[in-house]
């Protein structure tokens, strides 16, 4: 990563101030929409199999403070693990606390939120180019991973933003990531846009639509027009990378 353009394709294309610019909005959005859960919405299922709504607040409460603290050990010379005991510390916390009271979830998301404004505030202008334990990466990968957190758990929580409302820009980034998911030789056509990902060699199956429409499928979020394909079906998408 540290070699490559920040504003490259797989990036989304575009520089960091506007990537920042879209993280802001998602954040305001965030907010509204949980400001308006009742206890009853918080507790309703959504298409993460497993999952509540509230599921959904108490993991980017968790991980945007996570990233702050990514941040703040950066800018001191530091690294440190993204959460304290890895990954079971992480899923052990959803599954305890995702059950509690609304409005305790929406202090939480709050405080990781505005935690993660203040650290990102703080950083310099190399400051994306610091090392950071996500994996083993320059902090640039923090801010890219809460891109596609924000926006992909923006419409699992079902509170008015779809996958239609994505930009150009993440959906790309989203499709470049998710392309492991990708059987051997299949190839990803955009028709708006004329953007094509291929993954390996070989003539595969074929699988278009519009680019909003390919980086849900990818990212298994819904769409209101799916992909079509070469194929009998489209195809099954390897474990998230």
């Amino acid at each position: 990563m540290s070699n490559t353009p920040y504003n490259a394709p797989e990036y989304g294309g575009i520089e960091i101030p506007e990537r920042l610019k879209e993280i802001t909005a998602a954040h305001e959005r965030l907010r509204a929409e949980a400001a308006g859960l009742t206890e009853q919405d918080a507790r309703a299922a959504i298409g993460l199999p497993g999952w509540t709504r509230g599921h959904v607040l108490i993991h980017l409460a968790d991980l945007s403070r996570a990233f702050a603290r990514q941040a703040r050990y950066a800018v001191e010379g530091r690294t440190i693990e993204v959460y304290d005991g890895g990954r079971p510390t992480r899923d052990r916390r959803i599954e305890e606390l995702h059950d509690r009271p609304v409005e305790w979830l929406r202090e939480q998301l709050e405080e990781g939120l505005t935690a993660l404004e203040e650290a990102w505030a703080a950083l310099g202008p190399d400051g994306w180019d610091l090392p950071c334990a996500y994996r083993n990466s320059p902090l640039f990968a923090t801010q890219l991973a809460w891109w596609r957190e924000t926006e992909l758990h923006g419409v699992d929580l079902g509170a008015g933003h779809r996958s239609e409302d994505w930009s150009a820009a993440l959906s790309a980034h989203v499709v470049a990531f998710l392309q492991p998911r990708l059987p051997e030789g299949t190839v990803l056509v955009a028709e708006d846009t004329g953007q094509e990902w291929r993954k390996g060699a070989g003539d595969g199956t074929e699988v278009r639509g519009s680019l909003r429409s390919l980086a849900a499928w990818i990212s298994g979020r819904p769409h209101s027009v799916a992909p079509t394909t070469t194929a009998a079906a489209l195809p099954e998408l390897n474990a998230w990378p």
